[in-house]
């Protein structure tokens, strides 16, 4: 078996406690002091860390894949009041996906979204 584990930097990892496992729901997998790192639900794991460096924040997006429209809805009314920006929800025909874009306390491009074929 082979997992997948992507680091990200954070400034504050109590941020990411609150962000990454409050609002989002992720299990946390380990706690390593400079770096916790998530479960995302048997689909790999997702790490933020104090000490790697930091290219520009908009440089990558992290994507959350769900198999139903309601949560993805629910993910998107759960991160109006709690995420320092959240784009409009909406049905992108190019890609066949229904998703919307946030951003978490670190300024990481986050996408919600749902396969629509």
């Amino acid at each position: 078996m082979i997992d997948a584990i992507h680091f990200y930097k954070t400034y504050d990892l109590e941020q990411v406690k609150r962000f990454y496992g409050d609002v989002l729901g992720l299990p946390l997998y380990k706690d390593q002091g400079k770096c916790l790192i998530y479960d995302m639900h048997g689909h790999g794991k997702i790490g933020f860390c104090t000490h790697h460096p930091k290219a520009h924040a908009n440089s990558t997006c992290i994507t959350f894949v769900y198999e139903r429209k309601i949560d993805v809805e629910r993910m998107y009314e759960r991160l109006k009041v709690r995420a320092p920006k959240v784009s409009e929800i909406k049905t992108n025909d190019a890609f066949k996906i229904y998703h919307f874009f946030a951003e978490d306390y670190d300024g990481h491009t986050l996408e919600f979204q749902m396969f629509l074929n």
